[in-house]
């Protein structure tokens, strides 16, 4: 499992498995484990080693271990008992192996692009590794019979960022498996008395996660009981840290560090609110974990987080990333929590229907159904 696009195969293909659907997943092996193929929930699994004993996952030859894994993966395709009727990759690392399989069975193939190297780096390619890496994803992209990306976004990226308009071109979103806390009461009704305002963010301290702004924000509001929770890891920890004691706000901001899952919920549901300041986020599954916990949401207009928390109906969307309106946004909710509570409720109801794994699978069901057609008509004509 690396990042969103393991636990969105996993999750996607167990659906189509229990649908009826004969799915074959090939993937890695964990290195110094057997690549032995093993069935899971009614979806087969052929782990495949690298081609390559040495090959190891990791900036350092990042293209020889993408050479060995598509190799291993070939291999596993010749050895398949049954062609399949169509061929699914995820993202560039799958490219390879996802068009030589298409051309081996003479069936269509889907891409699912889950980020891209240009929005990564804002369209600043200066290593070798991200020239790589989006070549491949320019050729792959071009290739595909159709392409699905998750956010209308990222389907701007590529035709912008790319210069490329699709055979196919599907937004399909990603989604989030049913939670215990659903029937819950609503996060933000937990604190009918003005006990202070517990401010949350979750997840990776990158630069373009932007913390730093949330850190501003907690330097505008003179409110000494509004406090900020961080929760997660990553290389920005000690320039936030000492961003922090310049700003002299240490008493009310705690860096919580990695939190096991039988922890998290407990610290999630002391919130009052979250805040996703992203200046890049293909999607932004955060956003659902959050808001299917009925936490009011104060998110940036960007990716993926543009469709979920699209108008003020289902949180507070910002129009620009700055400390000062994160800021404006926290005291509006703090100061009106009956409206804050109304739309995080909304917004969970809206996950409930739009954001389940039930009806990604009918969306890609349907993007496959259209690739066949379309493949079909191709030969007919």
């Amino acid at each position: 499992m690396y990042g969103g696009l393991g636990a969105h195969v996993l999750a996607l293909t167990q659906e189509q498995a229990r649908r009826g659907h004969e799915v074959t997943v090939i993937t890695q092996a964990p290195i110094g484990e057997p690549a032995v193929p093993e069935y899971l929930n009614d979806v087969r699994v052929i782990r495949v080693a690298n081609h390559y004993p040495d090959a190891r996952l990791g900036q350092e030859n990042f293209d020889y271990w993408v050479h060995g894994f598509a190799l291993a993966s070939l291999s596993a395709v010749e050895q398949l008992d049954a062609a399949p009727e169509i061929v699914h990759g995820h993202d560039w690392l799958a490219c390879d192996q996802l068009f030589a399989s298409s051309r081996e069975f003479s069936v269509p193939s889907v891409l699912t692009v889950h980020a891209t190297e240009f929005g990564r780096h804002n369209g600043w390619l200066t290593s070798k590794l991200s020239r790589i890496v989006y070549s491949s994803e320019h050729r792959s992209m071009g290739l595909a019979n159709s392409v699905i990306v998750c956010s209308e976004s990222m389907r701007n990226e590529i035709r912008t960022g790319y210069g490329l308009q699709p055979k196919a071109l599907n937004v399909i979103p990603n989604a989030i498996s049913p939670s215990d806390t659903q029937q819950e009461t609503s996060a933000v009704t937990r604190k009918e008395t003005d006990q202070g305002t517990v401010v949350g963010f979750i997840g990776r301290l990158e630069w373009e996660k932007g913390i730093h702004h949330i850190i501003d924000a907690i330097g505008l509001i003179d409110d000494l009981s509004v406090k900020l929770e961080i929760v997660g890891t990553g290389s920005q920890w000690e320039s936030l840290q000492a961003k922090v004691a310049r700003k002299g706000v240490s008493e009310r901001i705690q860096f919580l560090g990695h939190v096991a899952d039988e922890g998290k919920n407990a610290i999630l549901d002391s919130w009052d609110v979250a805040i996703i300041p992203s200046s890049y986020e293909p999607f932004g599954i955060v956003a659902l974990e959050l808001g299917q916990r009925a936490i009011p949401i104060v998110a940036s207009k960007v990716g993926g987080l543009a469709d979920i928390i699209s108008t003020e109906e289902f949180g507070y969307p910002l129009h620009e990333i700055t400390g000062a309106a994160i800021a404006q946004a926290i005291l509006s909710i703090k100061s009106d929590r009956e409206q804050a509570r109304a739309r995080a409720d909304r917004l969970r109801e809206r996950i409930a229907t739009e954001f389940t794994w039930g009806h990604v699978c009918n969306l890609t069901d349907n993007t496959y159904e259209q690739a066949y057609t379309d493949a079909h008509e191709k030969v007919r004509a």
